[in-house]
């Protein structure tokens, strides 16, 4: 009992921080459609995605009810409610505090959705396959991070810093794609580390998991961001929209490794509580 009180109060602190981290994502959001119809609807539409996202990893798995997720769903709302709602026009922080909640609470039904076992704990796939599909994945994410730490560095900085545009800071730009370099090479690190010493049916992999998801997609959206703002903004000459396309390519790489992390993720914790379901008629594991 006291394993599973500390197991729900570790999620609820990171449930809360990854509320905070919504903070800037809502914000960064508004700025890029600042002065026009998007600035009010960009920051509710990126918060309740976001939010669904962070709920979807840290809400209780399998088929227990809603008052089993409450206090993760709370937990994720609450930075909203003290971090924005009070700093803003209320037209603007009430409309996100309600997308925010909203996404909050479709993540977590979607989290138990796509992870309820089939009833009785029916036998669906041999663990031996479904081992060799989670390595799969995480050998693709692997691929993906080492390509991307690559690009950035060889294609996209230089390009950068080779332009001379008066509106455009290269030094500073270059050096922040720097420093996602080695967030991408960490995520790389990670997903080796879970490739060659694979642990699908351990419950920590969730972490592993988890961790290596949240970088990839938060690199993603900067990626992104950046690319689009430099190419929709008409900065600089053809080597910045060189480094622009890279950039999106980079973008599309990572939330491909965030999906396939997502996707590994609900085969990890099927496996889980199926496992658990199964009654022991025998001495060795039955597969679900």
């Amino acid at each position: 009992m006291n394993k599973e009180y500390y197991k729900v109060g570790r999620m609820v602190l990171v449930s809360f921080f990854l509320g905070f981290t919504a903070l800037p994502v809502s914000f960064v959001a508004g700025a890029a459609f600042e002065h026009s119809m998007g600035e009010l609807i960009a920051p509710c539409v990126a918060a309740a995605l976001y939010l669904a996202f962070c709920q979807f990893w840290v809400a209780p798995r399998g088929s227990r009810g809603f008052w089993a997720k409450l206090p993760t769903l709370v937990a994720s709302v609450a930075p909203l409610l003290v971090g924005m709602v009070p700093w803003t026009p209320l037209a603007v922080g009430i409309p996100v505090l309600t997308s925010g909640c909203l996404g909050s609470v479709i993540g977590a039904m979607i989290a138990q959705r796509v992870t309820a076992t089939p009833l009785g704990g029916t036998p669906t796939v041999d663990s031996s396959n479904r081992g060799r599909s989670c390595r799969r994945y995480l050998l693709t994410g692997f691929i993906l991070s080492v390509a991307i730490a690559l690009v950035i560095p060889i294609g996209v900085i230089p390009s950068v810093l080779a332009d001379t545009g008066p509106n455009f800071n290269a030094g500073p730009t270059g050096g922040v794609l720097g420093i996602t370099v080695v967030f991408d090479l960490l995520a790389a690190a990670i997903l080796a580390s879970a490739v060659w010493r694979p642990r699908e049916r351990d419950p920590s992999s969730k972490g592993t998991l988890g961790t290596t998801a949240f970088l990839a997609l938060l690199l993603g959206l900067a990626y992104g961001a950046l690319g689009i703002g430099m190419l929709v903004g008409g900065l600089g000459g053809p080597s910045l929209r060189i480094a622009s396309v890279l950039l999106i390519l980079c973008a599309a790489l990572s939330l491909v490794t965030t999906a396939l992390m997502t996707v590994t993720s609900v085969v990890v914790d099927r496996a889980r509580l199926c496992a658990q379901s199964v009654p022991q008629l025998t001495s060795s594991p039955q597969p679900c």
